[in-house]
């Protein structure tokens, strides 16, 4: 093989690594969104006291959002980015019911961030149960820390 060959083939290599690197930090920060949606969705029925809806809510969100955590290596700092971008959609959900703009639109993305969540649940099925009770207390502390700062009013 040649220099010219062997660099194209190093190239070629290197940004099909570099391309599902991004698709993987993509997927980490889609799923990060719509867990942030869902949970959201299920601070408001924590609002109207109905605490077992935001628990599932949180569940399902959850398990498709560590699903992905734990699926591939991803750097510190995409994981954090991907808790701010839930955190921020989270915020955006309930403000939209404080502020009474909760619309149309914002319901459809709801239902379309269940449909992700539940197609990405699916699709991780044997991580998710393969690692179910290791991630049981990072799931519950992480519910039980946002139901406690939703309660805090």
């Amino acid at each position: 093989m040649t220099k010219k060959a062997a660099l194209a083939l190093f190239i070629l290599m290197f940004s099909g690594l570099a391309n599902s690197a991004k698709a993987a930090t993509e997927k980490l920060d889609n799923i990060a969104a719509c867990a942030g949606v869902v949970i959201g969705n299920g601070a408001i029925d924590l609002f109207m006291g109905n605490e077992k809806l935001f628990d599932d809510a949180a569940d399902i969100a959850y398990s498709a959002y560590l699903s992905v955590v734990f699926s591939s290596e991803h750097n510190q700092n995409d994981l954090q980015v991907a808790d701010q971008i839930l955190g921020g959609n989270l915020d955006k959900v309930i403000n939209a019911y404080n502020s009474e703009t909760f619309d149309n639109e914002l319901y459809e993305e709801i239902v379309g961030c269940y449909r992700a969540l539940s197609k990405q649940i699916l699709h991780a099925s044997e991580i998710i149960e393969k690692n179910q009770d290791s991630w049981i207390e990072v799931k519950s502390n992480s519910i039980n820390t946002l139901k406690r700062m939703l309660k805090a009013g």
